[in-house]
């Protein structure tokens, strides 16, 4: 049983943190880029869905090295990598 539990200790070290703030400003992005969608233009958008997409990354990246989640991980690549497409979809002007 002490085996499992040292196992999914968490570990901190400065990639961690690194993988932490980048979330963080990735987080404030999509905040702002939903702001101006709503107030400035609807063109915002294509970059708001791609700042969630690159923050699902992110935090499957945090979920997978700090928490070690692997089913969550899962989760979040596959709806990044789809919001990761849409928007490139959106960029080119398809959707």
């Amino acid at each position: 049983m002490e085996k499992k539990n040292k196992e999914k200790k968490k570990i901190i070290n400065e990639y961690n943190i690194l993988g932490v703030n980048i979330q963080l400003v990735l987080t404030l992005l999509v905040v702002i880029f939903a702001l101006l969608s709503y107030i400035v233009n609807r063109k915002f958008f294509s970059f708001f869905y791609l700042f969630i997409a690159l923050d699902l990354f992110a935090m499957a990246y945090n979920n997978e090295r700090i928490y070690r989640r692997e089913n969550v991980t899962k989760a979040y690549i596959f709806a990044g990598v789809i919001l990761l497409i849409y928007s490139i979809l959106r960029f080119i002007g398809v959707v």
